[in-house]
């Protein structure tokens, strides 16, 4: 613990702002977690502790404040009223919203967001399945904070399974309020042994949450978002059950609307990455076939996410925006009636050889 306030406020100390008695006298949140219950909003405060040492209450590490109210300001103000020290909030790392508060109470919490001068929105957002106040308070010895622990987690995921949203509020605000866009936000749960788990990407429409993909149509999500993600796996059986599996190293995509269909670009660069079967890998023919056949599995992977966005008419992925930038006419759901089009250029590439063919 003594490592993170060093790390978080050496800057502060060098300029002599603080010593470290008036940086006792902060009560440092740095998680917040929001929920709506019982008509009412529920604020949770995850406040580090900067109790001395050998003072029994900051041997957790963290200790957590909530408090209700007919507005979020109302609840915001009871909860910093109960805090004995002065609320600091400069250092808040994520704001979770309950899943009622995603589904139908999230414009007010934009709301006050917006407006309050407490919050810098440089911090990440995410959904609780269930209650936002349950997730932020499943702190554990091995992560006893847990908003840091869910930035982790998204940071970590990012790089490495590609299934998580790691952006930070104010690309969400702007997807928010741009006309044409809508908003997306990593989905977290706590299970049965009371861990957290990272499990999907809920997308809205206008201020609501209207689905949550899995962790594995998330990956798909973003790699129709170009966020330059790596190994996402798709699968192909063969001959007594046996499968083939490629791993995609670099793609491109585009999103093109049109005012009578859509049509879906996608280079991607793949490698072999497991194989049950029975192919002879060492023959160029081969490699033509796979990537025709991985082709169609890829196309119906993207397809059956695509799908998703259209029945529920969200343009998280902006597609309503960019048939306004392309046409100038404000029908930011013609796209989800239309037929969708796909272009897959596949490239599978094997020991430093790269066979090509186009679809």
């Amino acid at each position: 613990m003594k490592k993170i306030f060093l790390m978080l406020f050496i800057p502060l100390l060098l300029s002599g702002c603080y010593d470290y008695n008036q940086l006792n006298d902060l009560g440092i949140i740095s998680g917040i977690a929001i929920d709506y219950d019982k008509e009412e909003f529920k604020v949770t405060f995850e406040i580090i502790s900067t109790k001395k040492e050998g003072e029994t209450s900051g041997s957790s590490g963290t200790y957590y404040i909530t408090s209700s109210g007919n507005t979020l300001v109302e609840a915001f103000t009871k909860s910093a009223n109960k805090i004995d020290k002065v609320p600091y909030f400069e250092h808040v790392e994520i704001v979770i919203f309950g899943e009622e508060v995603a589904k139908n109470h999230l414009e007010d919490c934009v709301d006050y967001l917006i407006r309050t001068e407490r919050l810098r929105n440089e911090f990440y957002a995410a959904i609780a399945e269930g209650s936002a106040e349950d997730l932020l308070s499943a702190s554990s010895k091995e992560h006893p904070i847990v908003s840091s622990y869910l930035v982790q987690l998204l940071e970590f995921n990012s790089e490495t399974y590609n299934s998580a949203y790691y952006i930070q509020f104010t690309k969400t605000l702007n997807s928010i309020l741009s006309e044409g866009e809508d908003a997306m936000l990593p989905v977290f749960k706590v299970d049965d042994k009371d861990k957290i788990e990272l499990t999907g990407l809920g997308i809205f429409k206008d201020y609501s949450l209207v689905y949550t993909f899995n962790n594995k149509e998330a990956s798909i999500v973003n790699l129709l978002n170009n966020f330059n993600v790596e190994s996402i796996h798709f699968s192909m059986s063969c001959d007594n059950d046996k499968t083939i599996t490629i791993a995609d190293y670099k793609s491109d995509v585009a999103i093109e609307p049109g005012k009578d269909k859509i049509m879906m670009k996608a280079t991607i660069n793949a490698r072999i990455s497991e194989s049950t079967c029975n192919y002879d890998l060492k023959d160029a023919n081969t490699y033509l076939k796979l990537e025709k056949e991985f082709s169609k599995v890829i196309e119906k992977e993207l397809d059956k996410v695509l799908k998703k966005f259209q029945l529920y008419q969200s343009n998280a992925l902006n597609i309503g925006k960019s048939y306004y930038n392309k046409y100038r006419v404000k029908d930011f759901y013609l796209w989800t009636t239309q037929d969708i089009l796909y272009d897959i250029d596949l490239k599978i590439n094997k020991k430093g050889l790269t066979f090509e063919v186009k679809t």
